[in-house]
């Protein structure tokens, strides 16, 4: 009786985590360049967030101070930067279905972006192993939104605050 209980309370936990993870792309959540995605704006402290969001209990959270957030990984196929004040800052979208209002995702050819979003950004070669793939940053300041490649491919795309 005891093995059956745990089982089912096993598979409940496993399908809701599973439910969550695939919440994003269920809710039609969008990027924002500049202000957020989906349901989620710059400036949410970190239990506005996690109302809707699970953290994955897999990856390797960071922490300052103790117990400050400062990058959290959730299933729901985003990852937040939270400010001193424990309120997100930039939002890093690390899987397809999130899509930006001119149609890009990660994923996407780098030329996706760089067709829809043009060439004012500024580009930040980031260190790799010598037998990686190649890795830029492209930040478009002014929109408020950065795209991460790898190879020639969307590794991430960065929602963040716009700078003049």
């Amino acid at each position: 009786m005891r093995k059956s209980a745990k089982l089912s309370l096993l598979t409940v936990l496993a399908v809701l985590l599973l439910s969550t993870a695939l919440w994003a792309q269920k809710s039609n959540w969008d990027v924002r360049p500049g202000e957020g995605v989906g349901p989620f704006h710059i400036g949410m402290t970190i239990s506005e967030c996690e109302k809707y969001l699970q953290r994955d209990p897999q990856a390797d959270q960071v922490f300052v101070r103790g117990n400050m957030p400062f990058w959290i990984y959730y299933l729901n196929g985003i990852q937040i930067n939270y400010d001193s004040q424990g309120c997100a800052y930039q939002f890093y979208i690390d899987k397809p279905g999130i899509v930006t209002s001119r149609n890009v995702q990660v994923g996407d050819p780098q030329e996706k972006f760089l067709s829809a979003y043009g060439s004012n950004y500024i580009v930040h070669n980031l260190p790799t192993g010598s037998k990686q793939p190649k890795q830029n940053l492209y930040v478009y300041k002014s929109i408020g939104i950065a795209f991460q490649t790898e190879g020639n491919r969307i590794k991430f795309i960065a929602v963040i605050p716009r700078h003049g």
